[in-house]
């Protein structure tokens, strides 16, 4: 009994010193994102046998490193592969991640913006894009006001208070310190225009008779038949006739009037006449 005894006490301390004389390599980066020129912190995260030793391998084919903490530098765009391997005077052990840093080029951005018939004139359509983009994901953060930018997409759409010059900036981020900006000057206008023909045949192309305004004030749009009667009416900020009475009922061809005012103290006022064809 007591020779079981010893012999298990034995074996107890030969299976502890043999795990504490083990390492666990593992490592980590401060990004794995970076731009052509980009440094990287590595940070030694290996557990274990104390570790004396310490060899990485940075995978672009510069100069290894030996010391616990390194940081590296990465000049080329490309995917490379970094490896850790770490010593004690009992072991060495080596712990490879594959691909793990991703060098892109520095951002080139660019944006368009969309001022159309069928949008308001204060509200625009922005798109954003990289001129030598990659298969990576970026970061797209717009600025409108001039003081503070919002994340977003790549897309944006945005309603301007009133008339005027507006500086819209945007900035795409590829990575730990890649980013690019690009501004614009933006001339946002006031205005209140209406198409002298339409075509409701559900075919696709202007079945809608659309006055453009700036989307921010209030409108009254009358339409009258060539009796004078109101056939449609209509009040919003975004003012738009499908050819059929207020009661739902489609109009025959032919010219119709139409007459708009503001509901608030603005003034706006526009009138003319609209031909219906099918």
């Amino acid at each position: 009994m007591v020779k079981h005894l010893i012999i298990l006490f034995f074996l107890n301390i030969f299976f502890v010193n043999f795990i504490f004389s083990q390492i666990n390599v593992n490592f980590n980066a401060d990004t794995t994102v970076i731009c052509e020129g980009g440094i990287i912190q590595f940070t030694d995260l290996s557990v274990g046998d104390i570790v004396s030793n310490w060899q990485w391998t940075f995978g672009d084919g510069e100069t290894d490193s030996f010391i616990q903490n390194p940081v590296h530098q990465y000049n080329y765009e490309g995917v490379y592969t970094v490896s850790l391997t770490a010593s004690s005077s009992n072991a060495t052990q080596t712990k490879t991640k594959t691909n793990y840093i991703k060098v892109r080029k520095f951002p080139d951005a660019d944006f368009t913006y969309t001022d159309t018939m069928f949008l308001p004139s204060y509200l625009l359509y922005f798109h954003g894009f990289v001129i030598n983009k990659d298969d990576l994901d970026y970061k797209y953060y717009w600025n409108f006001n001039q003081t503070y930018y919002l994340q977003g997409n790549s897309d944006a759409i945005y309603t301007f208070p009133n008339a005027g010059n507006y500086i819209v900036s945007l900035v795409v981020e590829a990575g730990k310190g890649c980013r690019d900006t690009v501004s614009d000057t933006i001339s946002v206008t006031d205005v209140l225009e209406a198409p002298n023909i339409f075509s409701p045949n559900d075919d696709g192309i202007n079945d809608v008779f659309v006055v453009k305004s700036n989307g921010v004030n209030e409108f009254v749009l009358d339409v009258f038949n060539r009796w004078g009667a109101i056939v449609y009416s209509q009040t919003a900020r975004r003012l738009q006739w499908d050819g059929r009475t207020s009661a739902g009922v489609l109009l025959p061809c032919g010219n119709y009037f139409y007459h708009i005012t503001s509901t608030d103290l603005k003034g706006y006022k526009k009138a003319g006449v609209i031909l219906l064809v099918k």
